[in-house]
């Protein structure tokens, strides 16, 4: 790919508070791609967004050519495009099985973080908009969502193993303790202490990494 040899460096615009923007950074970080941080908020910024941004939509990725790349699922294909073309193992396998299976568990762990989101955007709307059932609702799927990664993970660790799939760090690793760290951040309350020790292992070893470190969630 051109863009690996390119002296621009990719830029990354969006807060570390979001869990789409922090797993992008991340992975980044684990392949060793130089990048610009734009850290700007769609909500309090929105005047220095708009020019670059007008769908108002983060993650957003530019490349070194200015291509410019949206949702944090594609973002992560490129990289792991790039990482292959580098000669790095791909954070999601490019084809077989453990492909599949680490798109399943990323796919939950995205499902329990769009949940936390939703509950955040309703906790946000007047007291009297706001839907109790709806609410509710929510906070089932996100909370099954993370009991059945939670079922697996405890499976793999009772075997020997310490990632949610093969034995190696993958994007569903990465994506679980970032939803499991916005959650913690944003709503505590949604995270009851001890219900899930596995994923609470797994996301205490991550956080403490040294690609977790360079991306802080409150920047």
């Amino acid at each position: 790919m051109s863009e690996a040899t390119s002296n621009t460096p990719h830029q990354l615009l969006g807060l570390y508070d979001s869990p789409f923007v922090r797993r992008v950074a991340i992975t980044m970080t684990l392949y060793g791609v130089p990048f610009e941080h734009l850290s700007l908020s769609v909500f309090r910024q929105m005047d220095a967004m708009r020019p670059i941004n007008p769908l108002f939509k983060v993650p957003m990725l530019t490349l070194p050519d200015g291509e410019k790349l949206y949702e944090s699922a594609y973002l992560l294909d490129y990289l792991d495009e790039l990482a292959a073309d580098r000669g790095l193992a791909p954070l999601t396998p490019r084809s077989g099985p453990q492909r599949r299976q680490v798109l399943q568990a990323t796919a939950l762990a995205i499902v329990a973080t769009e949940k936390s989101v939703a509950i955040e955007y309703e906790r946000k709307r007047p007291p009297e908009l706001q839907w109790p059932e709806w609410s509710s609702r929510l906070r089932g799927q996100l909370r099954q969502a993370f009991s059945m990664l939670e079922q697996r993970l405890a499976g793999i660790v009772r075997s020997g193993g310490s990632f949610l799939v093969g034995d190696r760090l993958t994007q569903a690793d990465i994506s679980t303790a970032v939803g499991i760290g916005f959650v913690r951040y944003v709503q505590p309350d949604e995270w009851p202490a001890g219900e899930y020790p596995a994923l609470e292992a797994l996301a205490a070893r991550l956080e403490a990494s040294a690609a977790f470190q360079a991306v802080p969630i409150d920047q």
